[in-house]
């Protein structure tokens, strides 16, 4: 059985925002088919944790690059 969690906690868990997660699944850079949205609210598997950490930490860079 695959665990998952809401777009908050795993939010909590990176240090980010809710919205940030939200804005990878809205660039289709994380499988929105994956992620189903039960009462409003999107559920994300556990093992797309590590995806999430290393597309947030990309941005982060490239930011950082287009700020040089």
């Amino acid at each position: 059985m695959i665990h998952r969690r809401f777009v908050s906690e795993i939010a909590r868990e990176v240090g980010c925002r809710p919205r940030d997660i939200s804005d990878l699944l809205y660039a289709r850079l994380l499988p929105d088919h994956d992620c189903p949205i039960i009462g409003g609210r999107r559920l994300i598997p556990d093992d797309l944790i590590p995806e999430i950490r290393r597309l947030l930490s990309e941005r982060v860079e490239q930011r950082k690059g287009e700020l040089a």
